[in-house]
């Protein structure tokens, strides 16, 4: 089974002109956990997870939370909201990894679990065009299963 076959076309991303509160506003209403950076010519060149947008909105609870008792995060949230509108450019990961649309299941789900994440963006003719979730692997090698029983 191939990638193609189970990419969300409809995911959400960033462009590089986005912010960290675009990120937050789409992680939010689309439920995603990852987000690709897209650049002008429709090619992924970053992604930003959920985990760290927080840890930018968040950073300096973060230190504080290595104390006892737990901070509460309300005293940190100027610092976030200081962030909010910095470029995403500066908080992505850079040149993550992208799947081919023509690549195997089994190679999505290698990436994932090397990368640390549920979801990758799929490219086809070097544009974005989806990502496929490791949810959506699960189906496909379930699927599979049921064919060859």
């Amino acid at each position: 089974m191939r990638v193609l076959e189970f990419v969300d076309t409809h995911a959400p991303y960033l462009t590089m002109q986005s912010t960290v509160q675009d990120a937050v506003d789409k992680l939010d209403l689309y439920k995603a956990t990852v987000l690709p950076v897209l650049n002008d010519d429709g090619a992924v060149v970053g992604l930003i997870t959920e985990r760290q947008v927080f840890e930018v909105l968040y950073a300096e609870w973060q230190v504080a939370a290595q104390q006892v008792p737990l901070p509460q995060l309300a005293p940190f949230r100027a610092h976030a909201h200081a962030r909010k509108d910095t470029p995403i450019t500066q908080w992505m990961t850079p040149d993550p990894p992208v799947l081919s649309e023509h690549a195997p299941i089994e190679e999505a789900v290698a990436l994932m679990l090397q990368y640390g994440l549920d979801a990758l963006p799929v490219q086809g003719e070097g544009k974005f065009i989806g990502t496929i979730r490791m949810v959506d692997c699960c189906q496909a090698l379930l699927e599979d299963t049921q064919t060859e029983l």
